[in-house]
């Protein structure tokens, strides 16, 4: 069974993967990231995130919105749609604005049968790469959306 962590980011270009890799690394030595992907490639579509020895890795993976086909794009709608009508609601509508001007969402796979503190400090620390470096809101599975402040926006229904 997994959790799902995503980041949907407003910038206009993803990070490369080196850039990534060099982030990780600098918050922890024993912070791995593997793809099969170019170090200078910021178009990568996943890579395997190994956080600790002998714990199941994190899952990550980027979706892509510049297609109406695209697997972001359609993401993007489902979460719209179960947003439903702002109302009233500054925070809803704020929401709603950030998800219409995403480029891309980082989606990533948390293995709960086999995760520790260490794992979710982990991930905690590459979406907040994504919050600060590119324009990124966080929506964690089950609660809701979160700013760069931890602030709730809008919780899940």
């Amino acid at each position: 069974m997994s959790y799902y962590i995503r980041a949907f980011c407003r910038a206009d270009r993803s990070p490369t993967f080196g850039e990534l890799q060099e982030f990780m690394g600098g918050r922890n030595p024993h912070y791995r990231l593997e793809g099969e992907v170019d170090d200078n490639n910021s178009y990568w579509t996943d890579f395997i995130f190994h956080y600790k020895e002998g714990k199941l890795p994190i899952l990550v993976e980027i979706n892509w919105c510049d297609e109406s086909s695209s697997l972001g794009k359609e993401e993007l709608e489902e979460f719209l749609e179960a947003i439903g009508s702002p109302g009233f609601s500054l925070r809803k509508r704020k929401v709603i604005k950030h998800l219409k001007g995403t480029k891309y969402i980082i989606c990533c796979q948390i293995p709960v049968s086999d995760v520790d503190d260490d794992g979710f400090l982990a991930n905690q620390q590459l979406m907040a790469f994504f919050v600060i470096n590119y324009q990124g809101l966080i929506h964690v599975e089950n609660e809701g959306f979160y700013d760069r402040s931890h602030t709730i926006f809008v919780k899940d229904l």
